[in-house]
């Protein structure tokens, strides 16, 4: 009884495991604090400059998930014009529509309108590095 117990305890973390592939756990390195490593990774579907959020698309299996984020206030690129290199707020064209990409983000709950709202604040996208003076944490990218 317990050996059967067991093996279906394994077999439903792995199904649980591979059904949500695209919702990870950030490597080793130095995160903003509080931060409980949540990453996702997924096809943008959208990046919506009067809102500022990010949707990204998972399917896997059939099964598709969205995820909706939004960069952290004063997210910062590293922009080269010819040998100058400067930093500028991050622009929702910064984002490729159809590309996959993996977003670090932490949940969190804001109040909007009298109403409890959460809010997946994303410091980290990897296609766009936030270069935002006092970052605590450091990432390399492929």
């Amino acid at each position: 009884m317990c050996m059967r117990y067991f093996q279906f305890l394994v077999g439903l973390l792995v199904f649980a495991g591979l059904s949500s592939a695209q919702h990870g756990t950030a490597d080793n390195g130095y995160y903003p604090a509080g931060y409980h490593g949540d990453t996702w990774t997924g096809t943008v579907l959208s990046a919506d400059q009067k809102t500022g959020e990010i949707t990204l698309s998972c399917t896997k299996a059939g099964k598709t998930e969205t995820f909706v984020g939004v960069p952290e206030a004063g997210y910062l690129v590293r922009e080269r014009n010819g040998s100058v290199v400067a930093t500028r707020p991050l622009r929702m064209t910064d984002i490729p529509i159809g590309k996959t990409i993996k977003v670090w983000y932490s949940p969190q709950t804001q109040k909007v309108d009298g109403s409890k709202v959460k809010v997946n604040s994303i410091f980290l996208i990897d296609i766009v590095g936030n270069v935002k003076p006092g970052q605590a944490y450091f990432k390399s990218f492929n």
